[in-house]
């Protein structure tokens, strides 16, 4: 067998790996851009971190627990207070 003949031989099997290799480049393409429209935007135009869905009702809960524990302090204190007047 000379080179010819392998070329021959060969040739078709390297079209094939690249027509191959090209087809699963251009699934991984439409797969990574799936997976990106689904994702939220975590950061802005501007690259400044935003807040997922999750994170901000967890801050918004804890927010609101703080919230309410400073109110019932206040009212300890003006009780404590309103108490050490009337002595």
């Amino acid at each position: 067998m000379n080179i010819q003949d392998i070329l021959k031989a060969v040739l078709p099997i390297v079209v094939a790996c690249l027509a191959w290799l090209l087809g699963q480049v251009s699934d991984f393409s439409t797969r990574l851009t799936k997976i990106e429209g689904q994702m939220p935007a975590l950061i802005t135009k501007e690259n400044v971190p935003t807040d997922s869905p999750l994170s901000a009702e967890a801050r918004h809960r804890l927010k609101e627990e703080v919230y309410k524990d400073i109110h019932q302090l206040q009212v300890k204190v003006q009780l404590l207070e309103e108490r050490e007047k009337r002595r």
